[in-house]
């Protein structure tokens, strides 16, 4: 895909060496990031523009370019750097190389704790369009990456990543119901999967401000709005069998600003649900 817009060079294709450098850039600042080091951005731009010949505008956006690409894997994007699409195959494949250089960021910790504490600051939003005509738009060197790197597999494996999500949502609903004078509502919102385990299909019992009963199985990712998560049949089950009171909650962008969504049964309604696992017994 070329890319001359916002290349600060008209008529100029970023070339796979200018790329690859500002990408490992990026990943030094990442790391910094994590190490709680401050990062001075305007520097940086300055500095890679004189090294790569492009204006700190197109370094900006490059960096951005970035962003969007960890988003698609589930990687935190640094903060300031918001996602920027429409870039080239090598810019992902240099993102591809810098993860096999940094490991450590698909396991970080810190991926697990969200940039501010207060669950009153999560925002609610409608859940993205979905359809059964929905096509996969991305390139193949995207395609690639993101099989390679499966946030939807990281994620349900993340169990630190699990409960940090759910125990900000435990919060939120508490913090909803007392907001309209559900004191005694509040006191009831149960952890559900923390403390009577994870086998009921759903992870937190909340409530309605009128008492009617909301049963959520709480989904998180670092991922974007439409990341694939997965969902199991009992999860599925319960979901079917408790059509007015179940909700899948997502949460998206965990560590850059969560943002979180429902989804209610029939949940083929609103997700585009496939196969991906069988549980095969020999004949």
């Amino acid at each position: 895909m070329a890319d001359t817009a916002n290349s600060g060079k008209i008529g100029a294709d970023w070339t796979t060496d200018q790329v690859a450098v500002v990408v490992a850039n990026y990943f030094l600042m990442l790391e910094r990031e994590r190490q709680g080091e401050p990062i001075v951005k305007a520097e940086l731009y300055r500095q890679l523009s004189s090294e790569v010949g492009r204006s700190t505008k197109s370094i900006e956006w490059k960096l951005r370019n970035v962003s969007a690409v960890l988003e698609e894997i589930g990687i935190p994007w640094l903060p300031g750097l918001l996602p920027a699409h429409n870039y080239q195959d090598a810019l992902v494949e240099a993102v591809g190389s810098q993860v096999v250089l940094h490991p450590q960021l698909l396991t970080d910790p810190a991926a697990s704790k969200p940039r501010f504490t207060d669950a009153g600051m999560l925002v609610l939003v409608d859940p993205p369009a979905f359809s059964n005509s929905d096509r996969d738009e991305r390139t193949e060197a995207l395609r690639r990456l993101v099989r390679r790197y499966d946030p939807a597999e990281r994620d349900e494996f993340n169990r630190s990543l699990g409960r940090a999500g759910e125990r900000m949502i435990v919060e939120f609903e508490r913090l909803r119901l007392r907001r309209v004078g559900r004191d005694d509502l509040a006191a009831k919102v149960r952890w559900v999967s923390d403390l009577d385990g994870d086998h009921l299909g759903y992870d937190v019992r909340s409530f309605e401000p009128d008492g009617e009963e909301r049963l959520m199985e709480v989904k998180t990712t670092n991922g974007h709005a439409r990341t694939r998560f997965w969902l199991s049949a009992n999860q599925c089950e319960v979901a079917a069998s408790n059509p007015d009171t179940y909700r899948v909650r997502r949460i998206y962008h965990f560590r850059n600003g969560a943002q979180m969504f429902d989804v209610k049964p029939p949940l083929e309604a609103g997700l585009l649900m496939k196969a991906d696992k069988y549980v095969v017994v020999p004949r």
